[in-house]
Order: structure tokens, then C-alpha cells, then sequence
């Protein structure tokens, strides 16, 4: 998945670049990429999903790396890659503070992508009420996501993700609530970086963090 008003300068500068890294590219593998890392296999990538099909592909097996990004030390010198490019991974992750880390060391720019925090305590349901009312439980955002993602300049924020208060429907929005569905740029948050970025996990401590935040999300969104 990206913002598919951002991938024509994510393939302009990829394609302008020498080495480029796709963090996190076996979902979706980025063709332009010299070099992928990954859990996941070259032999198992789901290249069939390719995010730039149009494109061949500039990676090979001898440049797949399979590595957990959420270590250090990643297998790469300082500023090897001209392009880093990550979509749709730090908010997966058990570690996104580290994968941020090694990403700006190995890394002179990069673009990343995430769902917005407002898409991740939104339920598209219809008549989710209606569903709760017989006992079956609507799905809201990603149940999978670890994380909050939020970009605000060059700072990108990582709250951790409680599924089970989000499944409280006084803390998401629904579509009776917003009246519609989200659209694709208030559903993603990215970043096109150079040199660095800031980063950092942040604590919540108010008791109702996730029904202010709500509150303050459909004032933005209406």
C-alpha cells in the first residue's frame, strides 16, 4: 500500500538513485529497489503485488537480505543507500525506534509511509451499531498494527496501539459518526526525509487519551 499521490516522486528520485533500499519489501516488493531487507524470503516474495509493476525489477537474491529490522547493525555501511523506502512497516513492528535508527544510517534520504492514526481508530462498518447489538464485534482499523502513527514535520511519534480499548465504541469513529468514509490522505501519514528525521515513542497518560484523541480527530476530519 501507498499514497498514490506520492509514488510518482518515490519512483522519480528511486529511479534517480544508485542503491536504494525497500525496508520491509516482501508484501509488496518496490521494483526500483537494489536491495531489499527482509524476514521474508526472495524465493517467497509476493512479487505479483509489486507496488511499481510497470517498472523491472533491480533487486536480485544476491541483493535480498533477509535480516530482522528491529536490530541493530544492520548489514550495510553508513549512508550506503542513496533512497531508503519504507511503506506500511513501523507500525507492524515490535521495535520501530531502531528500524528509524538504521534506516538514517544507512540511508542519505528516504520516504515512509504509515496509516494515520485516525485510520487506525476508524471502524468502516456500516452500521456497526446494528452489529454490536447481535454481539459480533465491528472491525476497527488493524487489528494486527502495534502502533500509533503520527508525522508532524520531520518528527514521527509511535504510541502504542490497545486493541481492546479501540473496541470500545465510545473511543472510535464510526461511519454514522463521520458520515463517510476516510479518504486515501486522511488514511495515510508519509515522509519524504533527507539526512535524518526525528523519532520517538510517546506515553500516554491522560485516563481518556483514546476518546479525546477521537473527539479532536473528527473536529479535523468534518
Amino acid at each position: 500500500m501507498i499514497l498514490y499521490k506520492n509514488l510518482p516522486k518515490v519512483i522519480e528520485v528511486a529511479s534517480e538513485s544508485e542503491k536504494v533500499l525497500d525496508v520491509g519489501g516482501w508484501f509488496q516488493p518496490f521494483n526500483l529497489a537494489t536491495h531489499v531487507i527482509d524476514l521474508g524470503e526472495y524465493e517467497t516474495r509476493r512479487q505479483s503485488e509489486a507496488i511499481d509493476p510497470e517498472n523491472s525489477q533491480r533487486f536480485s537474491k544476491e541483493t535480498w537480505t533477509v535480516y530482522d529490522a528491529c536490530k541493530t547493525n544492520w548489514p550495510f555501511p553508513d549512508k550506503f543507500f542513496d533512497f531508503c523506502f519504507c511503506s506500511h512497516l513501523l507500525e507492524d513492528v515490535r521495535d520501530p525506534l531502531i528500524t528509524c535508527e538504521e534506516m538514517i544510517r544507512v540511508s542519505k534520504s528516504g520516504y515512509i509511509e504509515m496509516p494515520s492514526r485516525a485510520r487506525e481508530i476508524f471502524c468502516k462498518t456500516r452500521f456497526s451499531w446494528l452489529k454490536r447489538l447481535f454481539g459480533k464485534v465491528p472491525e476497527v482499523g488493524f487489528y494486527h498494527h502495534r502502533w500509533f502513527c503520527e508525522i508532524e514535520g520531520n518528527h514521527v511519534k509511535f504510541t502504542v496501539k490497545d486493541q481492546r480499548l479501540i473496541l470500545d465504541s465510545k473511543n472510535y469513529i464510526s461511519r454514522q459518526d463521520l458520515g463517510r468514509k476516510l479518504t486515501e490522505d486522511e488514511s495515510g501519514v508519509a515522509l519524504f526525509w533527507d539526512h535524518s528525521f526525528t523519532f520517538a515513542e510517546v506515553f500516554e497518560t491522560e485516563e481518556n487519551f483514546l476518546l479525546n484523541y477521537k473527539n479532536k480527530a473528527l473536529q479535523s476530519l468534518k
